[in-house]
């Protein structure tokens, strides 16, 4: 009983454990959510302008990729554009540079799954003495050449976007970090899950055969009672026979001695009935009285 009571507060205290982590995880998991959503509504703010550039240029016609390419002397706007682009791909910004660029019949593939996401510092840092001119806008560049415009559109949304990022990429980490530590504290849940569920599969166990025990000992009890009962009776008889004790021992001293006595009373008794019918009674006194000297003489015992 002791056993069954120390398990059962050993569970309830592992079940409000339990229920106490579980309300914690479940507020550290919103948490995560939460960092989730604000890192997605910050890159979100700097997707629209990307996705309208990489859009933009996906719907250029190569003719105007070939109209930039055949500039021999490029206007200035559309230089600089290049120019930026080059930078952007790590090339050298030189017109010989961008025209073999231009060649390659992937160039504007190579525009539009650009990573992003991995723009040095150094690059922002070289692109960004072009994005604060005031002539680098697509809306300006275009009117001069479309492709360029959609160009320039496109490094002004690479920019916006890894201005984004940095401001993101702390909150990354720390969502990953919460994530990392949520999976830890998701496993030690589950683990005192399993602890709990062995401690309480053995206090069933306990209580079951505890039940049993009792059950048993209940029926041993109730087979004592029983066996105490007839015990009594026992006692009650056999002390009610405790006085036929002496007189059964009393009786079988008188048994023994008129055992004894029976040979001598039986001789006497026969010779009574076979002589002393036919005489009077003073000669049946001396016969009676010379048997028993004879008797007496071969010692004989008698009553």
């Amino acid at each position: 009983m002791i056993n069954i009571a120390k398990e059962r507060k050993n569970a309830d205290e592992q079940q409000v454990n339990i229920e106490a982590q579980r309300v914690k995880i479940e507020k550290e998991k919103e948490e995560t959510l939460q960092l989730q959503q604000d890192a997605e509504a910050e890159l979100k703010k700097a997707e629209p302008a990307l996705l309208a550039a990489q859009q933009a240029l996906e719907m250029l016609d190569k003719k105007y990729i070939a109209e930039i390419k055949s500039f021999t002397a490029p206007p200035p706007d559309v230089a600089t554009v290049m120019n930026a682009v080059m930078i952007v791909f790590q090339k050298e910004a030189t017109w010989q540079t961008v025209k073999k660029e231009l060649a390659d019949s992937q160039f504007v593939k190579k525009v539009t799954e650009f990573d992003k996401e991995n723009i040095s510092p150094a690059t922002l840092k070289k692109i960004e003495k072009y994005t604060k001119m005031e002539t680098f806008q697509p809306q300006y560049v275009s009117r001069v050449s479309m492709a360029a415009g959609a160009l320039c559109m496109w490094v002004r949304s690479l920019e916006d976007y890894s201005k984004a990022l940095k401001v993101v990429a702390p909150k990354r980490a720390k969502k990953a970090y919460a994530e990392e530590q949520l999976k830890k504290k998701i496993a030690f849940l589950e683990g005192l899950e399993i602890e709990f569920k062995a401690l309480a599969d053995k206090l069933a166990e306990l209580e079951e055969t505890y039940k049993k025990t009792t059950t048993e000992m209940a029926a041993y009890k109730a087979e004592l009672q029983n066996l105490q009962v007839k015990i009594d009776r026992g006692d009650k008889l056999i002390t009610g026979l405790a006085g036929e004790k002496t007189r059964w021992e009393a009786t079988l001293i008188e048994l023994d001695d008129q055992y004894e006595k029976l040979i001598g009373d039986c001789i006497l008794a026969a010779a009574f009935m076979s002589y002393c019918g036919p005489f009077p009674s003073e000669y049946r006194d001396s016969l009676i009285a010379n048997w028993i000297s004879q008797v007496e003489l071969h010692k004989i015992p008698f009553t």
